[in-house]
């Protein structure tokens, strides 16, 4: 593997700092400068993105599910934000092949500092789906990972270990890592608008620092945050804290792709429903990384892409991302080779990965 390209490790200090960075008491410049910093993102995702292929890397476009289709949600609702913060935590990992700690990442979260897997930096919506644009090292990448946060919800019971034939039966593993969320109550819960209000942070992606569109909901709810943050100081609002834990699952591989160097690919996404993974029950052991689980099976819903839907949705010049939009416009489809047979006929994107008997 060579070294990452020195301008791609430049403009990853800039792509990756944290949406809450930019939620600071308001300044007479405080616009000003989040939109300097704006503008500064925008060009550093359009010469990582637009300058990839020439520097050996490949472009790989998938959809993961689009969290601005639905409806606006009611973010003072515990169980609606419990949902949403699953939903946009949670990430597909294509693990490299050959190559230790190289990956790709699919989701609609926030990314950590990582050269070997800088995630989606440009994405765009169409319909319910939402379209991510990935810098990809080249060779062949499998899906076999999966992480996301799971709030308000305690940790299994744990029992003594099981026998490791049992163990290798299964699909995979599944590690629970606790943790604690804060949570705010305020007297009068927050309205519509004071989630919305225009505070100088800016509009959807602008707030979480991505270059494209899909980003309201994400922006409202961290708006709901800074909200309760900001009435808890004033003593206006009651902290709690919210036992919760980050999960991973470890699994076999659901699908595969190979991609070359200079490639522009588009291929399927893959989601994770609420209902899943089915664990073993009674299987949790407890390790120094916490409870460790088995899994009976895991089902993924797969997001089939082609190229005439991506066509339609907006594209990177409209971002004002000229050379993104140029690298793109030889993007060629190509399917992920799945390793596990759809649940049927009838439900022919339902994957369903099953251990042995």
């Amino acid at each position: 593997m060579q070294s990452f390209p020195v301008l791609a490790r430049a403009c990853l200090i800039a792509l990756f700092t944290p949406s809450l960075a930019l939620a600071q008491p308001a300044a007479p410049d405080f616009a000003g400068r989040t939109a300097a910093l704006v503008e500064r993102h925008r060009v550093n995702v359009d010469g990582l993105l637009g300058n990839a292929r020439q520097e050996g890397m490949a472009l790989l476009v998938i959809p993961t599910l689009n969290l601005d289709a639905e409806p606006q949600r009611d973010f003072n609702d515990d169980a609606t934000r419990d949902r949403f913060v699953r939903q946009r935590s949670t990430f597909m990992r294509w693990n490299h092949k050959s190559e230790k700690d190289t990956a790709i990442s699919a989701g609609a979260g926030d990314h950590k500092l990582n050269p070997t897997d800088p995630g989606p930096q440009f994405q765009t919506v169409r319909g319910k789906l939402l379209y991510q644009v990935i810098p990809v090292w080249p060779g062949e990448y499998r899906l076999n990972r999966i992480t996301y946060h799971q709030p308000r919800t305690e940790l299994p019971e744990t029992v003594p270990p099981q026998s490791a034939t049992e163990r290798i039966k299964k699909i995979g593993i599944a590690t629970l890592d606790y943790t604690v969320d804060r949570e705010f109550k305020t007297a009068v819960p927050q309205t519509q608008s004071a989630q919305d209000e225009d505070d100088g942070l800016g509009k959807g992606c602008e707030v979480m620092l991505r270059a494209g569109g899909g980003c309201d909901e994400a922006a409202r709810e961290v708006r709901w945050r800074l909200n309760g943050e900001i009435a808890f100081n004033a003593g206006e609002a009651d902290a709690a804290p919210a036992p919760g834990f980050e999960a991973e699952l470890i699994f076999s591989p659901i699908a595969s792709i190979k991609l070359e160097a200079g490639e522009a690919v588009l291929t399927d996404g893959f989601v994770l429903p609420v209902d899943q993974p089915v664990m073993t029950p009674d299987s949790c052991e407890d390790t120094s990384l916490g409870p460790v689980c088995t899994m009976d099976s895991l089902t993924l819903t797969r997001l089939p892409a082609s190229l005439e839907d991506f066509r339609q949705a907006p594209s990177a010049g409209s971002f004002n991302l000229p050379k993104l939009d140029a690298a793109l416009r030889d993007l060629t489809y190509r399917a992920p080779t799945l390793h596990y047979p759809p649940v049927s006929k009838a439900a022919p994107n339902q994957i369903r990965a099953v251990g042995t008997d």
